[in-house]
């Protein structure tokens, strides 16, 4: 079993590899695109540069976890057994690796794709509303927390007074 298990080992490493190497061709398309579109590095100011970190975060956020993309990380955990679907699994499952692939496609769809500006903008708009949400939640859950230590303290205080 163990020389099977390090075949198997070794086959997703190879696959791993792949998925790198497709991944730097993509940035050096993006970058061939960019040079043949005159975009530059000055073109990627502050706003923008927050315009798209934002705009990644959530798109990541949707891939990786929300409840809108479950079929498809499902569909590729039962197919896992076929390397470029298990590959393709472990980025969309992790974070900081899928984080890495959406900036990629954010990047060239907000400088490239007509009207890519516009879902750029729709994704940093529900990034924001999400981090206003989660920060709401957890003021309200806090407050409770704190009320809730407020109570059991003056229960306590009631049933230690004579």
């Amino acid at each position: 079993m163990g020389n099977s298990s390090e075949t198997l080992n070794e086959q997703q490493k190879s696959w791993n590899f792949l998925a790198t190497l497709f991944y730097v061709a993509c940035l050096v398309g993006l970058a061939y695109l960019f040079r043949i579109n005159g975009i530059t590095s000055e073109d990627f100011r502050l706003g923008d540069i927050a315009l798209l970190s934002v705009a990644t975060y959530r798109l990541t956020r949707i891939l990786v976890f929300d409840k809108i993309f479950k079929f498809f990380r499902d569909f590729l955990k039962s197919r896992e057994k076929l390397y470029v679907f298990y590959v393709i699994k472990e980025i969309i499952t992790c974070p900081w690796c899928a984080g890495v692939w959406v900036a990629l496609i954010m990047t060239a769809m907000y400088y490239l794709v007509p009207f890519g500006d516009i879902f750029t903008i729709l994704l940093t708009i529900a990034g924001i509303a999400s981090f206003i949400t989660v920060s709401v939640n957890f003021i309200g859950l806090s407050t409770e927390e704190k009320q809730h230590k407020v109570k059991e303290l003056k229960q306590e205080s009631d049933y230690s007074k004579p």
